[in-house]
């Protein structure tokens, strides 16, 4: 039979499939939230059964990955976007009781992944409550030992929403119901002293490999003449690698640079211990005519590597006379 209905621009596919919680936590449904209704008419089918289901809804709102960032010096870790978090849950209708809501693992979300699984001990997850007459409210994430992460390269967090209690005549979104928190990892050592302070020991920089990818001038960085010819990266991608003939235990290092606006400011470091090169961070300077970079602790290199080398404005091909090692 067909008759003349104004048409809903969702089509609710009402099949029921597995929650991730029991039935208790409440029913999850496959529906979209973003209906509106045409202004035409047209002609449809009225099936026997019509699948709608006209559910009070609960979901997220808002990203279903959150990706994160972190560093380690190997004891320390450090969430470079903070350590509280967010996520904001929704119902479709306002009720006119507390409805109170959480997130909790399911690892069954961990399909496809091959980062680590985020320790239970590593966070805390607040319970939000909507309250009555309100369609919203706010899950807290904390997490509060972030130095028990410290597995290369990373780690996943899957999360989904439940009900604390089930609440009846309300599901949960099939579509908006889960989130994953990734979290990239990096090892970083905080091994550069802030100071400008002069560094005692043998300088040289004989018997050292300077390799770029700006070639041009490239001797003049070990030449021995400390205000002749410079070198400078053409463009911030430019890096700059030192390679020793042997292991050598280096107190620091010794860069002469000139004094007007193209003196050197800030550079990614980088060292190879021996496995490969990790970072040592950023290192910043407004310094005139010379520069130390003294490790805190010293270090037993292979190689030395510099890139995104930048002029104290953040501008590009800082000039650069001699670099120099201390051992």
């Amino acid at each position: 039979m067909k008759k003349i209905i104004q048409l809903l621009y969702i089509l609710f596919a009402v099949a029921a499939f597995s929650a991730c919680s029991d039935d208790n936590q409440g029913e999850v449904v496959s529906q979209d939230l973003a209906y509106q209704l045409d202004a035409n008419y047209v002609f449809v089918d009225i099936p026997e059964e019509f699948p709608f289901d006209p559910s009070n809804i609960l979901y997220l709102e808002g990203r279903t990955v959150m990706k994160l960032n972190a560093k380690s010096d190997g004891t320390q870790t450090t969430i470079t976007e903070g350590t509280e978090f967010t996520f904001n849950v929704k119902l479709k209708k306002a009720l006119d009781q507390d409805v109170k809501v959480r997130l909790r693992k399911d690892l069954d979300l961990l399909e496809g992944h091959t980062l680590a699984e985020l320790p239970d001990e590593a966070f805390e997850l607040a319970d939000a409550i909507i309250t009555a007459g309100s369609r919203e409210g706010t899950i807290a994430l904390d997490i509060t030992k972030p130095d028990v992460l410290n597995a290369m390269p990373g780690y996943v967090l899957p999360l989904c929403l439940e009900f604390v209690d089930a609440i009846s005549g309300v599901k949960i979104s099939g579509q908006y119901y889960n989130v994953l928190i990734e979290m990239s990892l990096r090892l970083e050592k905080d091994n550069i002293d802030p100071s400008n302070d002069e560094i005692e020991g043998e300088y040289f920089n004989n018997n050292v490999l300077f390799e770029s990818s700006k070639t041009n001038r490239l001797e003049c960085l070990y030449d021995g003449n400390r205000s002749g010819t410079t070198w400078y990266p053409g463009k911030k991608s430019d890096y700059l690698t030192m390679t020793f003939s042997e292991p050598t235990r280096i107190l620091g290092v010794r860069i002469d640079v000139v004094t007007n606006s193209y003196k050197l400011g800030s550079m990614n470091v980088y060292v190879d211990e021996g496995s490969g090169f990790i970072s040592y961070g950023k290192f910043v300077r407004n310094n005139n005519g010379v520069i130390y970079m003294k490790f805190k602790e010293p270090v037993n290199m292979h190689a030395l590597k510099f890139d995104e080398m930048l002029t104290t404005s953040g501008g590009t091909g800082p000039d650069i006379y001699e670099i120099t090692f201390i051992k």
